[in-house]
């Protein structure tokens, strides 16, 4: 739980800092993102200590039991052979084993409320980690329209948007103005053309109607 409260602090603290900065939303969002997948990394290496831990601590039981049992089997063999005071000391070891068997038991449920609670904050964290890695490229996409359409509204205040729009009226009244003369230029050539067929075209007609009376007079 410790380790997953510090997550938030940071996690807060980074948003806290930026609010107050005006710090770059992006470069804020990044790092936010490694420090709570560094704090993943930390909360995994506890869970995984807690439960090496709670190994070790189960071990010791099952090593206290058999030497439990051990000093009993010795405490029987010396009581049968008639050593009450071996006995005796026997099965005060034995107890001692059992009662050591009996507080590491006690650890044990103590370790798997601690496992337990760690597990349930690593879960949360991987949950709420997933979640904004999945928003991140949404974030970062808002933060950088909003960062274009503030530079852009920063351009129209300062004129520059005026002046770039004027550019583009005056590239527009250049661009009409060369296909206008491209138009005039073609049709000057188209005409220029046609004033080359018109001398053969009336030639044409004149011989046609010299042959005509040529044979109109020879008829008669």
């Amino acid at each position: 739980m410790e380790l997953f409260d510090r997550v938030l602090r940071v996690v807060r603290s980074n948003v806290n800092s930026w609010i107050s900065a005006n710090e770059d939303p992006v470069l804020s969002l990044e790092r936010t993102v490694d420090e709570m997948q560094r704090e993943l990394v930390k909360l995994r290496q506890a869970v995984a200590l807690a439960i090496a831990t709670q190994k070790r601590t189960e071990r010791q039981v099952a090593q206290n039991r058999v030497s439990a049992e051990d000093w009993y089997r010795r405490a029987r063999i010396a009581l049968t052979g008639g050593e009450e005071a071996i006995a005796r000391e026997a099965l005060t070891r034995r107890q001692n084993y059992q009662e050591n068997a009996a507080l590491l038991n006690r650890q044990i449920e103590r370790q798997n409320e601690i496992i337990l609670k760690l597990k349930q904050d690593l879960r949360l964290l991987e949950d709420r980690l997933s979640r904004v890695k999945m928003q991140k490229d949404m974030y970062l996409a808002r933060a950088t329209s909003a960062e274009a359409t503030r530079r852009l509204h920063e351009l129209l205040e300062k004129g520059v948007g005026k002046s770039t729009l004027n550019l583009l009226d005056r590239v527009e009244e250049r661009v009409q103005d060369l296909e206008a003369r491209a138009e005039v230029a073609s049709q000057q050539n188209r005409n220029s053309l046609a004033g080359q067929f018109q001398p053969l075209e009336t030639s044409a007609v004149v011989e046609a109607e010299l042959a005509q009376l040529r044979q109109q007079i020879n008829q008669q």
